[in-house]
């Protein structure tokens, strides 16, 4: 029990650090994104590995076999409810990438029910959100290639993007910043 419950309560321990890490880089518009996976797989195996080892350290401490089955049935009702909502929300995203004129920089467009663009570090696994743009009941704008690109300066680039696909003139556009390296 010794072994298995420090390797446990590390295991929790980690996770909860990765959480606060990934909260406070979030709260800096600073994401972990690539070019086809986002970070709510990866938040939701955080998730999943903080749960189980909270549900295991408990388990550990409890004697009465009523409470031991309890803290399962919750568990279980939580680890079900996350990925249920990852379902929802995040696993049928879309992704689009695109460069820069002169190739240095990445930009990758994740799309679910909005579009969220970010510019790729040059690490490749971090990302800048730099805009939310959103289409007519959810429609996929990059997804359908139905966008044009305007690189207006050296860090500035203006998208224009089809807003609803019953109305093909129905073009907006959205002008952003960003930083070259």
């Amino acid at each position: 029990m010794g072994r298995n419950f420090v390797l446990t309560l590390l295991i929790c321990v980690l996770g909860t650090l990765l959480k606060i890490m990934i909260f406070v880089l979030n709260s800096n518009d600073i994401y972990v994104q690539g070019t086809n996976f986002s970070q709510g797989i990866i938040n939701l195996t955080i998730n999943t590995l903080i749960l189980v080892s909270i549900t295991r350290i408990v388990m550990y401490k409890l004697k009465d076999n009523v409470l031991k089955t309890l803290t399962i049935i919750f568990a279980t009702f939580l680890i079900v409810s996350n990925f249920s909502w990852w379902l929802i929300i995040d696993s049928d995203a879309k992704y689009t990438t695109f460069y820069s004129p002169n190739k240095n920089e990445e930009f990758v467009v994740k799309e679910t029910r909005h579009s969220e663009v970010y510019q790729l570090s040059e690490f490749k696994l971090l990302s800048k959100k730099l805009v939310d743009v959103s289409g007519d009941d959810g429609y996929r704008m990059f997804y359908e290639n139905k966008y044009k690109l305007e690189w207006v300066d050296h860090n500035k680039l203006k998208i224009h993007y089809l807003f609803d696909a019953i109305s093909p003139n129905d073009y907006k556009d959205i002008t952003i910043k960003y930083k070259e390296r």
